[in-house]
């Protein structure tokens, strides 16, 4: 499929720090999600919970945004039985470890905040991070398993209270290497095994029914210890306006029919890490910002600058393009297009300009304006 952008020529004009930075003690690690309250002001939730803290900011756009606190939650993060309020993977295993913010939404009858978050089993287990061997101070080639939680807040995201975890892979949380808990549940075979849902961002049209969350899904091999795939899917849940949030639905064979957790899924991009969509009036098309997997690399296996693709119904996507600066690609580790200084819905890029974002694990967030002719 042609990409629509490939005949345009895309420009920079500038760059500017976000303002999502160390010297804040944020230390971003994924894509900033934003969204705007019924009285237009834009929100957005930064930083992770075992580095630095976690931030919400507000302004009228990315220019003029700030901290206005950090959020404070009604659980604790780490150990397991301790964490997240008890309350187990959907798989009965104890969760443990971090969240990382991705998704942010506020609902426009009641004004709660919903933050969805990923949670990895192999980081910041205070003594029970585990990966696809066992225990682990750090997870051997991130075989460690991701879940996609939710936490709500009804004080414009100052406390916030765990609900539930909404995203789970199709294959359980553990291989038949370690059973962390020991239940009653068959892990994964030894070979190549998938590391969860995860790994996330979302897509919220303002006029549209749902809200969307593009996910990757990892797949290792035991035996060469080598990626030998990081694709892009996708998942939906109805937009409601009384305060609640209900369940996400994978998209499988041609249409949106599989339970959130456990329920069967498939790719609609391949080897795109952390993939963020947008749309484009001018185009008219979505746009996808993700950066490439090099899958079966034995070394720098996410290569750290930004493809854009194109599509028409966001499940079938085009070959990917990439920018270039001074004659380097430009981007990063996680690269996310929005419209130009998050003005307007940040979803939605109106004109010829709009806004990227970049950063790697824990760096200041850069943003950066592009300018699109013919």
């Amino acid at each position: 499929m042609k990409n629509l952008l490939a005949d345009c020529r895309i420009e920079k004009t500038e760059s500017y720090d976000a303002p999502f930075l160390n010297k804040v003690d944020i230390y971003q690690d994924g894509t900033v999600p934003f969204c705007r309250d019924k009285n237009g002001k834009l929100w957005g939730i930064s930083g992770h919970s075992h580095c630095g803290h976690i931030g919400m900011f507000c302004g009228n756009d990315l220019r003029d945004m700030k901290e206005v606190y950090p959020i404070h939650t009604d659980f604790s993060v780490g150990a397991a039985g301790v964490a997240f309020a008890g309350i187990r993977y959907p798989e009965g295993i104890q969760a443990r470890g971090s969240i990382w913010p991705f998704g942010l939404y506020i609902c426009p009858g009641t004004g709660r905040f919903f933050a969805f978050f990923h949670n990895e089993s192999g980081w910041n287990g205070q003594g029970t991070a585990y990966d696809s061997l066992g225990l682990c101070q750090q997870p051997k080639m991130d075989t460690d398993f991701r879940h996609v939680g939710l936490m709500h807040s009804d004080d414009e995201g100052r406390n916030w209270i765990f609900d539930r975890w909404v995203l789970s892979g199709e294959n359980v949380c553990f291989t038949e290497k370690y059973n962390p808990d020991g239940i009653n549940v068959i892990g994964q075979k030894e070979g190549v095994i998938r590391l969860g849902s995860g790994d996330f961002s979302l897509y919220i049209p303002a006029d549209g029914e749902y809200i969307y969350m593009f996910y990757n899904i990892i797949k290792v091999n035991m035996y060469t210890w080598l990626w030998e795939a990081c694709d892009t899917y996708v998942a939906r849940t109805r937009k409601r306006a009384d305060g609640i949030m209900g369940d996400f639905v994978k998209y499988y064979e041609g249409s949106f029919c599989e339970a959130g957790n456990f329920g069967k899924e498939t790719a609609i991009s391949q080897n795109t890490w952390h993939s963020r969509v947008a749309y484009s009036e001018k185009i008219g098309c979505y746009l996808m910002s993700s950066a490439p997997m090099r899958p079966n690399s034995q070394s720098q296996i996410i290569a750290d600058y930004m493809e854009l693709r194109t599509s028409e119904d966001m499940l079938h996507w085009s070959e990917p393009i990439s920018l270039s600066v001074d004659g380097q690609r430009f981007g990063n580790h996680y690269n996310a297009v929005i419209s130009v200084d998050g003005t307007g819905d940040p979803y939605r890029i109106i004109g010829k300009e709009f806004t990227t974002m970049t950063c790697h694990n824990g760096t200041d967030v850069l943003a950066t304006n592009w300018k699109i002719d013919g």
